[in-house]
């Protein structure tokens, strides 16, 4: 009796299965780049709005942002922004429910003309992310005009002592100082990687990268994940 071989041919995607994946890559994302002073999460955060395309995204850097904010001689005159000033010179986090009233509109803005967004190093305390009375926090913002599934965190790694060498370079008055530069650390240790602990939590995708590689390295390992995460 002659045998019969049965041939295994690759299942071929229905029409509406490649159109689920082209909707997949189509919807605006939100990239989170966590990481203590000096990981490199600003530059990383530039190379890959510089890969993606800026007509695909747009970049917020909060501490960018609030430096802005509290060098700016009009902004300077008011109290709060005083106050904020301070605790930011001095290495400490500013206080959430200003952090949060200045990141409000972009999120909207970005959202409403359908960008990905991309943030480095925000939010940074639990409150700044999760809301506090009765205020919604970003990860709220974040989930509500992007939706969970399409957040990632890319959270890079470096050693304290690599955070203090490398902002040390910087060379800025006051904020670069080494003593500085460690309540920094403290400060990110304490506030900011709860927030990814619990994003995690939550659903968020959540990839952690050794940061001591060269930025150039850093930056094939990060489109590695989002080819991954995006596909």
């Amino acid at each position: 009796m002659k045998k019969t071989t049965s041939v295994k041919t690759a299942k071929k995607e229905t029409k509406a299965e490649k159109e689920t994946k082209i909707k997949r890559k189509d919807i605006p994302k939100a990239v989170i780049f966590y990481g203590p002073p000096g990981s490199g999460k600003g530059t990383q955060a530039k190379l890959f709005l510089e890969t993606v395309g800026t007509d695909k995204f747009s970049q917020f850097d909060t501490g960018t942002h609030i430096e802005k904010i509290i060098n700016d001689p009009e902004a300077l005159k008011k109290p709060i922004v005083q106050k904020q000033r301070k605790l930011f010179m001095s290495g400490k986090l500013c206080s959430p429910e200003w952090v949060i009233s200045i990141i409000d509109d972009p999120i909207k803005d970005f959202s409403r003309v359908g960008h990905g967004l991309i943030f480095s190093g925000s939010p940074r305390t639990p409150r700044e992310a999760f809301g506090m009375n009765g205020k919604k926090g970003t990860v709220a913002l974040l989930e509500k005009y992007y939706g969970l599934e399409n957040m990632i965190v890319i959270w890079f790694n470096i050693p304290v002592a690599e955070s203090v060498k490398r902002n040390s370079l910087r060379g800025r008055p006051g904020l670069d100082e080494p003593k500085t530069i460690r309540i920094r650390c403290q400060e990110y240790k304490r506030l900011t990687l709860p927030i990814v602990q619990r994003m995690k939590k939550m659903g968020v995708k959540v990839v952690k990268i050794d940061a001591m590689n060269t930025p150039k390295n850093i930056h094939k390992e990060v489109m590695k994940v989002w080819k991954e995460f995006n596909k």
